[in-house]
């Protein structure tokens, strides 16, 4: 009996065992066929830095191409400014100027001819007609010195021209024109209280033969002049020069001259080629004018994005009809882009040669 405790024992001791190796091996085939889990996942410090420089360079590319596209845009939209005034503001004032003489009762200009098309002296207004400038347009010389320019030791001209219409139209200050009515437009720089910018400005005034007619004795008619409009904005300087034949038509020696108006006005007519035999009769004529010059130093509505190379280059001098030396003020030499603009105008309406007479 005992011999058979001792053999029940040891098989349940066999069994045991044998039982706990297979646990012990389920064991360590489920821990074998389990996921493999990285304990160590992200970045090192070394990727960590390359990422961040990566996205700094990518970002100051970005930076770099908006700045660079903000700059073209603010020079271009300067550019277009002034190409916009050049094309459309100065054309409107061509347009008019080639009117000027029109219908008027003498198809040439000097000084002297009453009722001109182009007024350069109380002569050339008209007996019948107080012009009523405000302020007086001949007054201290304000044809050529109608306000400070922006630029050193010049100021800005003054041009009057006139015309009658040959059918109903608008002038320059908007108002309705009937067919036949004379015009008289003057154009200035000038600011307003609504308008801070020195601009070129139009204003115009207008008459009809009729109400001449009616006028008698050493009364006048006095013109209404409307409301000025801009016609070409941010302007910083304006001038006007008139063109004439210094001499005779026939003459080899005679030349073709551009002058300022006060220039032109006081020429020596003493001089003997400016005295002229009419009719036996010796007396000073000037040369008729046949064409006008106006040049205007334009500047851009907005600064541009090139401040340093556009602030230089308007410290420098500019330059007007070929010679004349502009140079802004130091106040002006700002961020705005500025450019001259030039234009020469035959006055068709005047081209009807008077016969001077001849040298005395």
């Amino acid at each position: 009996m005992n011999t058979d405790l001792q053999i029940n024992s040891q098989f349940s001791e066999s069994h045991d065992d044998a039982l706990m190796k297979f646990h012990i091996t389920e064991a360590e085939q489920r821990l074998h066929t389990r996921p493999h889990v990285n304990h160590s996942a992200g970045f090192t410090l070394i990727e960590l830095i390359i990422s961040l420089a990566l996205g700094l360079l990518i970002v100051a590319a970005a930076t770099q191409l908006f700045i660079a596209g903000l700059t073209s845009y603010k020079l271009q939209k300067a550019m277009a400014d002034i190409q916009d005034n050049a094309s459309l503001g100065l054309n409107f004032i061509i347009n008019d100027i080639r009117k000027a003489n029109l219908s008027a009762p003498v198809p040439a200009l000097n000084n002297k001819i009453g009722y001109a098309g182009i007024i350069m002296t109380p002569d050339n207004i008209g007996e019948k007609i107080n012009l009523n400038c405000n302020p007086a347009c001949f007054e201290s010389n304000q044809l050529a010195d109608l306000g400070t320019a922006n630029v050193v030791g010049k100021k800005n001209n003054q041009l009057i021209i006139r015309y009658q219409v040959p059918q109903a139209t608008v002038d320059c200050s908007g108002q309705d024109v009937e067919k036949n009515t004379f015009v008289i437009q003057r154009y200035f720089v000038a600011s307003t209280s609504t308008d801070s910018r020195q601009s070129l400005r139009c204003q115009a005034a207008q008459y009809t033969q009729a109400q001449l007619d009616k006028i008698t004795g050493t009364n006048k008619l006095a013109l209404a002049w409307e409301a000025s409009q801009v016609i070409l904005p941010n302007v910083d300087y304006f001038k006007v020069r008139i063109g004439y034949m210094d001499g005779d038509l026939n003459n080899v020696n005679s030349t073709l001259v551009y002058s300022d108006i006060k220039d032109y006005v006081n020429l020596d007519q003493t001089e003997k080629k400016y005295q002229k035999n009419i009719d036996g009769v010796v007396q000073p004529i000037l040369p008729h004018v046949h064409a006008i010059q106006i040049g205007v130093l334009v500047q851009s509505e907005s600064s541009t994005g090139l401040p340093d190379l556009v602030v230089e280059k308007n410290k420098a001098d500019f330059t007007m009809f070929g010679k004349e030396k502009i140079k802004l003020d130091t106040q002006y030499q700002n961020t705005h882009l500025r450019q001259v603009v030039e234009q020469t105008i035959s006055l068709r309406n005047a081209m009807g040669w008077i016969n001077e007479g001849v040298e005395s």
